[in-house]
């Protein structure tokens, strides 16, 4: 399953294995292995696939089926828009 989900992640940002291999700072032949599932990465390089497709480790290993990391940075990002708002609202308020 973490293979294909790797593989899967990695065609859909159209990267070659070496693309990905080089961003990790591994061989490309170590992400050959993890997608056919002959290997698998270690924590810390699960915690830099998640980080890197914006995914949680959980939906690596199969675990969810949507990407919550996702949909919560949205939900950030429009609340930090929101708040920033309402500062330049005050900043401008003030300065007339």
């Amino acid at each position: 399953m973490l293979g294909e989900q790797i593989k899967k992640l990695r065609t859909q940002k159209k990267l070659t294995q070496q693309q990905l291999a080089d961003y990790l700072h591994i061989s490309p032949s170590a992400v050959g292995m993890w997608e056919k599932n002959y290997n698998e990465p270690d924590v810390k390089r699960l915690e830099e696939l998640a980080d890197f497709f914006g995914v949680t480790v959980d939906y690596l290993l199969g675990r969810e089926t949507t990407t919550p990391i996702k949909e919560k940075t949205i939900e950030d990002t429009i609340q930090k828009l929101e708040e920033v708002t309402e500062q330049l609202k005050h900043i401008f308020r003030d300065q007339q």
